[in-house]
């Protein structure tokens, strides 16, 4: 039988431990959802007073055809913000036990994707103005290196789960997402289209990085680096 003392010291060591990152995840994940459903008001319904005829197909198709900007800029956000979450999950499977530091990096990244409604709806509105859309690229250059700060400050704090993790390999992806991102910031001054497209490349392009890079790995015979 345990006696008092003994109970006491156990909850002391419980207690001294440093928490896991399960409240965390679950605050991250909050932020996400609810910065996925604020992304869709940006959709405005047509206003069926407007309508010549509110009972004719033809000019609801019209009225809807102009809001054909906003449903570009939504469907883009929500693959980004998708992108991100995957991202965070990814980097969170690695880290055990969180640190001040460590909370203040993830919050900076929900600062990023709690921005992104807003952002996403100036893009909507205005997608043809370059202003608009390197105010979304900034946006998604800030989320990248709040993300990579999570990936290193878990690194370099000895937070991470028990394993070997080829950091290079992430840190090859996450320099290809932050290309993708510069180089749709030097094309929104170029072509705004081209640079909205661009953004579709940030789930592949750090993706196919990362496989070369452990591809490249095995070659030379290198090993994965802790």
């Amino acid at each position: 039988m345990s006696t008092a003392s003994e109970d006491t010291g156990r909850e002391d060591d419980e207690a001294g431990a440093p928490p896991g990152v399960e409240r965390l995840l679950a605050l991250s994940d909050g932020v996400v959802s609810i910065a996925l459903t604020l992304l869709v008001l940006q959709i405005a319904v047509p206003a069926f007073s407007s309508l010549k005829n509110p009972h004719s197909a033809s000019d609801l198709a019209d009225a809807l055809g102009k809001g054909g900007d906003a449903w570009i800029s939504y469907a883009i956000s929500f693959y980004v913000v998708i992108q991100f979450w995957i991202l965070h999950h990814q980097v969170f499977r690695r880290i055990a036990r969180q640190q001040e530091r460590l909370v203040w990096w993830n919050a900076l990244f929900l600062f990023a994707v709690s921005v992104m409604p807003f952002t996403s709806d100036l893009l909507g509105k205005d997608g043809g103005n370059p202003l608009s859309v390197t105010i979304f690229g900034l946006n998604l250059l800030l989320a990248n290196l709040a993300m990579l700060g999570v990936q290193e400050c878990a690194r370099r704090r000895k937070l991470m789960r028990t394993g070997r993790y080829d950091f290079v390999a992430y840190r090859w992806g996450s320099a290809a997402g932050l290309v993708v991102v510069v180089l749709s910031l030097v094309l929104a001054w170029i072509d705004t289209t081209a640079a909205q497209l661009s953004w579709l490349l940030f789930g592949a392009v750090p993706q196919i990085a990362t496989v070369m890079r452990r591809g490249w790995s095995r070659i030379s015979g290198g090993p994965a680096r802790p």
